[in-house]
């Protein structure tokens, strides 16, 4: 009976560890990719006016070889940028997010969402993850 536990506990600490958007490109196949964002576990707490980085990546499906074109949406007071607008098919699939919250952003959880879009078409990936803005002192 104790013999299911260990696999199980091994699925929800892998499944936990990683957040992985829904597939894009052409889905359930070779062909797609997904987003690779920080996990929102435990919320990141960054400092009103502080900048914190956070890795990412595009995942690729072995015969997904489009360029992903790159989109951010964040809440007001809170900047966002992407070391990259586009992971081109040829290169390394990594990328950064910036994020700086202003001196007067709002205090609390918010959500920062990235898009992948393929070039020429197929089902975007959208994933997103948390972060906390705590009062600098």
């Amino acid at each position: 009976m104790r013999l299911w536990i260990l696999p199980l506990a091994a699925l929800i600490g892998f499944t936990l560890g990683c957040n992985k958007s829904p597939e894009g490109g052409t889905p359930h196949t070779k062909s797609s990719f997904k987003l690779s964002l920080p996990t929102s576990t435990p919320v990141k707490d960054i400092k009103q006016g502080d900048t914190s980085t956070f890795d990412a990546s595009v995942d690729r499906g072995s015969e997904f070889k489009k360029d992903v074109k790159l989109s951010v949406t964040h809440p007001d007071k809170i900047d966002v940028k992407l070391s990259k607008d586009v992971i081109k098919a040829s290169e390394d699939t990594k990328f950064t997010i910036t994020v700086t919250p202003a001196q007067d952003a709002a205090l609390g959880e918010h959500v920062i969402k990235v898009t992948g879009t393929p070039e020429g078409g197929g089902d975007a990936s959208t994933g997103e993850f948390k972060i906390k803005v705590i009062e600098r002192k």
